[in-house]
């Protein structure tokens, strides 16, 4: 969340933190436990496992650096936090070690395929806010629970880029590893008339009303079974017009597999017999800023048994759309990444070019399903050479 909530100060365990995101008063900060707490928690979405780090030099305790708080509530900080950490190891609850001890700890107990998931709830405005995260050696996922559980973040480390970074590189400062999606540098929903920014989501539509889930709030559940994991969302209500219909999303990943399943249940539907059409739907781009990069040479294709159409990524807005379609992709060169939205069954197939004003690419595979019904894709990483 602290890439997408502010500062960065609210999601640290060093107190410093937590004093310079001023949550604290009257000389007590209970903020800085039970975000502690939140980090053990995370145990429960990891086999066992958490990991939390207060990395502390003296020198912001010494008298006469310049601090965002008085001396003594500093040094009373770094006390009861580690006074907090004490408590926690003397009950059993908590293995102290250095960064080599943990690397060792770390490499015994993990396997190469092995991800690191966060569900991550706010517990600092009051909002109960969701995100989850996941990371594996082939990509890196966010997904808000606010905008109905669209992934607002994804890096393909699939793509495996060797980036030197330093004096004499062509990376002197920025070595972040690209994204095609991000919310916060590239819009989100839809924002202006141009449409959407990065995101991936789902419209749902009938008789000619539409509605994007990212327009609705929901909540996320965990759950593993042998190598595949899964976020189960809350089920939500749309209404099309004359027809109200429940959807419930859920996620799933499987180790190794370098790819994310979508399903989108149709729970219920007003009107008996109605087919409803479902979008589904990503539009990306790369970079590492709020810049953004030259498009020219991404290639998107949408392809059929027997047939295949490409755009040659031009800024020239256009389109095209492929009736039973099996999947649509875009090959990114300058990140050695090629991404795929893949339909279990023959659906309706589309890509998009963007233009300047909107530098994206969208690919989509659309359906049409009824109740007691699911559409299943996939969303797909891989390395294009």
């Amino acid at each position: 969340m602290a890439c997408f909530d502010g500062n960065g100060s609210n999601f640290g365990t060093h107190p410093q933190n937590v004093l310079r995101g001023m949550i604290y008063q009257d000389g007590q900060y209970p903020y800085l436990f039970n975000l502690i707490d939140q980090y053990r928690h995370l145990a429960l979405y990891n086999r066992g496992f958490c990991y939390n780090m207060m990395f502390v030099g003296p020198g912001w305790m010494n008298k006469l650096g310049r601090w965002e708080a008085p001396y003594e509530l500093l040094v009373k900080s770094y006390e009861d936090g580690m006074a907090y950490y004490a408590s926690l190891k003397e009950k059993g609850e908590l293995l102290d070690m250095t960064m080599a001890e943990f690397a060792e700890h770390y490499r015994s107990t993990h396997h190469y395929a092995q991800p690191e998931c966060a569900l991550w709830r706010d517990i600092l405005y009051g909002s109960e806010k969701q995100h989850f995260w996941y990371c594996d050696p082939y990509f890196r996922a966010a997904f808000d629970m606010n905008q109905g559980g669209a992934i607002i973040d994804l890096r393909p480390y699939a793509a495996k880029l060797e980036t030197e970074t330093g004096i004499g590189t062509k990376h002197i400062q920025d070595v972040s590893y690209p994204f095609l999606i991000q919310a916060n540098y590239r819009a989100g929903y839809f924002t202006h008339y141009a449409g959407e920014g990065t995101i991936k989501s789902c419209k749902v539509s009938f008789d000619g009303t539409e509605a994007d889930l990212c327009l609705c709030r929901t909540k996320a559940h965990f759950s593993e079974e042998g190598k595949t994991r899964a976020l189960t969302l809350d089920p939500v209500e749309l209404k099309l017009g004359g027809l109200t219909v429940v959807v419930q999303t859920v996620y799933r990943f499987t180790e190794g597999s370098s790819e994310i399943e979508v399903n989108r249940a149709v729970l219920s539907v007003s009107v008996p017999g109605a087919k409803l059409k479902f979008s589904e739907y990503m539009t990306a781009c790369y970079g590492t800023t709020e810049y953004s990069e030259d498009m020219t040479g991404i290639t998107l294709s949408v392809s059929a048994p027997g047939k295949t159409v490409s755009i040659d990524y031009a800024y020239k807005c256009r389109e095209a759309v492929l009736e039973h379609a099996q999947a649509a992709s875009a090959v990114i060169p300058q990140i050695q990444t090629k991404v795929t939205v893949a339909c279990r069954s023959e659906a309706r197939g589309f890509i998009r070019e963007g233009y300047a004003f909107s530098p994206m690419f969208t690919l989509g595979m659309e359906a049409e399903i009824g109740e007691k019904e699911t559409l299943t894709t996939w969303l797909r990483l891989e390395k294009a050479n």
